[in-house]
């Protein structure tokens, strides 16, 4: 063979040489990490959003015509394991984006870990504003890679408080909160505790693993109290309405409890539940909050066997969908560039809890579901013989608001 030729041989061979290894790395598979707590409902509501969306984009033959995978990991609601998995999704698996935190201590304690990597943070259901308002408003530079789904904890009070709203206008007058020791509880305790100043005549804070409630349901009754609002997203969602029944506290019981969110709340309490108050986001629990909350719904049945519990799945669900329509836009699954196309004004994509929108300066869509500064995409709802009764917003109105009749024996009325 001549030099020349050969010369011209071997540089083909390098050519195509560098071609498979350039088509080899494109076909890698794009990796979301997911980094939640599989023993809470929330948690394993998040687990299971991403794994639908996961299951669904490899459905449609993928992303970018590369397969998508996820990369679990079980924190077991422990900040120093969820950093512990953060890291290794970032640096031993890494993956190009991460989905997780359900619970907002986790997500304030994880957010600058990602932050520091330029990957995209997507939180599934941390409400606190500390990760978009705190962060992202005061430090667009850093936190820009955060994007969520879910209001903010002061958006969350137009359905959280609906119980408190309607059991004063049905005669109740002094309330007792009972929060959660959570992050994301925090500014929504504050803001009960100066609205209801004058009708609170009992507050406390529990621990998110708090599973007796004996103490506080007795001295909130020794208060006087009609009404309790009892918020957890922990262990003592089922307990805290076992105990409000078979002590017989005679209250109201209302707020936001993840626990009875679930569809076999009924049964899980031999009917205990009776009158209790909560609110989960509607496109989870089979309304029509989109045109793909309901064929969402019934998929969920198909795949797991039961109906979704936790409004996370929904959440989860959509920011990972949201976000894959952002590498669409942008043609790649790079950091900044997926960040600019879901930033862009023409970003909209409509999800199974509501529509999303990230052009604000905060990455939280407000509104989605609802008018703009409600509650994304939520609905407060009674159990009323063994059937969550919808009572807001009114355009999803089922039933109306009742005290149980038990409680009213137990006040003589």
């Amino acid at each position: 063979m001549k030099r020349g030729n050969f010369a011209l041989g071997t540089l083909g061979l390098v050519v195509a040489f560098i071609l498979v290894l350039v088509a080899g790395a494109e076909a890698q598979p794009i990796k979301i990490g997911v980094n939640s707590a599989w023993d809470y409902p929330g948690g394993q509501g998040l687990k299971r959003g991403a794994e639908m969306a996961i299951r669904d984009l490899n459905a449609a033959g993928g992303l970018l015509g590369r397969k998508v995978e996820g990369v679990f990991y079980d924190n077991k609601v422990d900040p120093g394991e969820a950093k512990n998995a953060t890291e290794r999704l970032l640096y031993r698996d890494k993956v190009d984006v991460i989905c997780g935190y359900w619970r907002s201590d986790l997500a304030i304690v994880c957010q600058p870990l990602v932050m520091e990597a330029k990957k995209i943070l997507l939180i599934g259901g941390a409400s606190t504003p500390v990760v978009t308002y705190d962060r992202i408003k005061q430090d667009y530079k850093t936190y820009k890679y955060t994007f969520t789904t879910t209001s903010n904890t002061h958006y969350l009070y137009v359905s959280q408080e609906q119980g408190i709203i309607l059991g004063l206008k049905l005669g109740l007058r002094k309330i007792a909160l009972l929060i959660e020791k959570a992050a994301w509880c925090d500014p929504k305790y504050d803001y009960l505790s100066k609205k209801y100043a004058d009708k609170i005549v009992y507050s406390t804070r529990f621990s998110p693993t708090a599973t007796d409630f004996s103490v506080e349901f007795a001295q909130a009754k020794a208060a006087g109290a009609d009404i309790i609002e009892f918020t957890t997203t922990g262990r003592g969602g089922t307990p805290s309405v076992k105990q409000w029944y078979d002590m017989k506290i005679p209250v109201a019981y209302v707020g936001y409890n993840v626990d009875a969110q679930d569809p076999k709340f009924w049964e899980i309490t031999e009917g205990k539940c009776e009158g209790v108050v909560t609110a989960k986001i509607g496109g989870v629990m089979g309304l029509p909050i989109t045109k793909k909350s309901i064929p969402y719904y019934n998929e969920y049945k198909k795949v797991y066997g039961e109906y979704p519990i936790a409004y996370t799945n929904g959440v989860a669900y959509d920011i990972v969908m949201a976000w894959a329509h952002g590498v669409k836009l942008a043609g790649t699954v790079e950091t900044e560039a997926v960040v600019r196309a879901m930033e862009r004004k023409d970003f909209n994509y409509e999800g199974v809890c509501g529509v999303i929108e990230y052009f604000d300066e905060v990455h939280n869509p407000v509104g989605g579901g609802w008018g703009k500064g409600e509650s994304w995409g939520w609905v407060s709802f009674q159990w009323q013989k063994g059937k969550q009764e919808v009572h807001w917003p009114g355009a999803f109105r089922t039933k109306d608001m009742i005290i149980p009749e038990w409680v009213k024996k137990l006040k003589g009325k």
